[in-house]
């Protein structure tokens, strides 16, 4: 144990055998006020089992998401078994972080991997105040240009032209955008096809999950000249203090010129429609971030098309992907002394 924080490593993975700790003072609930956000203390298991790797096999590689630390999640503790061939590396785009593992030859017919942090996560509102840090030009192009799935083709842009007429400011033609995918399209994962975040299906049946809500706001927000980003992750149960986490939650942030990067959870908002005007600008600390970005491109390289979003383990044997795999995620708070009040 020794008081850093993972050294960025400069072209190849850095080893990880070691269990790292950050010390960053207390944590658990705090009291929300004014100037004091909303905050959760966790323990978080991000745990998978690979199974019937054939007794032949020469090589297994694994990729798996490492949570970011930013300014609304600290990351105060990471145990990562098993330490023995762990790299971290980012993919070159978005600059994920990325842990992942070459093991030859895998020996055992299963291999099971854990990572548990404990991750403060606080509040995030971006309404009002101007961001501390606010992105270079270059770092925004990016979030402009179309993905695989979040498409801006002639249809899209039509829409994003009629939704933000007469608007005039950035937040204006967000808030339009954002009103109209709240007020047009349903949660129902009762189609198929839900969850893969494509505009374009989401246009035709205007319903999915918050996948398919956040592509389209993106689409539409890029089509109007706005640079937003999709932003993957897992939610943490309100009222329950420790659990399985079920699957995923995902949500997404535009870019102001004068605020910086704004949240927004339009699913969230379509669920509880009385948080219309809180997911506009603010999402709460329920919940952890994984990634950025769609269309993601493995490093070290994997032998894959770019995933279509990183959430979930992916694994290759002997350069092929591997299948049986079963992900389990856990959280668990930690000192939870005082609750603070619902917003």
């Amino acid at each position: 144990m020794f008081n850093s924080k993972i050294p960025r490593p400069s072209g190849r993975g850095l080893p990880l055998n070691f269990l790292i700790l950050i010390l960053a003072g207390t944590g658990g609930w705090f009291v929300a006020s004014a100037d004091i956000p909303q905050s959760r203390l966790v323990d978080f298991d991000y745990e998978f089992l690979i199974e019937d790797i054939p007794v032949q096999a020469r090589e297994l590689r694994v990729w798996l998401p490492y949570l970011p630390e930013t300014p609304y999640q600290e990351i105060q503790e990471v145990n990562i078994e098993p330490q023995e061939s762990a790299n971290v590396s980012y993919d070159k785009t978005y600059h994920n972080k990325i842990l992942s593992y070459m093991i030859t030859p895998p020996q055992n017919s299963s291999w099971k991997f854990n990572v548990r942090y404990r991750v403060k996560r606080s509040e995030y509102s971006n309404k009002h105040a101007p961001s501390r840090s606010l992105s270079r030009e270059e770092d925004l192009l990016k979030y402009l240009q179309a993905d695989r799935l979040v498409t801006m083709g002639p249809k899209v842009k039509a829409m994003a032209r009629e939704i933000t007429k007469g608007k005039t400011t950035t937040m204006d033609k967000a808030r339009a955008i954002y009103d109209y995918v709240f007020q047009n399209i349903s949660y129902d994962k009762t189609i198929p096809g839900w969850g893969n975040g494509d505009t374009e299906r989401v246009c035709l049946l205007k319903a999915g999950n918050c996948t398919d809500f956040h592509s389209l706001f993106i689409s539409l927000a890029r089509s109007s000249g706005i640079p937003a980003k999709f932003v993957m992750g897992v939610p943490l149960a309100n009222g329950k203090k420790e659990g399985e986490i079920s699957g995923y939650h995902c949500w997404a942030e535009f870019y102001d010129e004068g605020l910086g990067w704004v949240p927004v959870d339009i699913s969230e908002a379509w669920k509880n429609k009385t948080k219309q005007e809180y997911y506009f600008g603010t999402i709460g600390a329920d919940r952890l971030e994984l990634s950025v970005g769609r269309d993601i491109v493995l490093e070290p390289n994997a032998n894959t098309e770019p995933l279509n979003y990183f959430l979930y383990p992916y694994v290759e044997v002997d350069g092929k992907k591997f299948g049986k795999v079963k992900t389990s995620f856990h959280f668990r708070d930690v000192n939870t002394g005082k609750e603070v009040a619902k917003l």
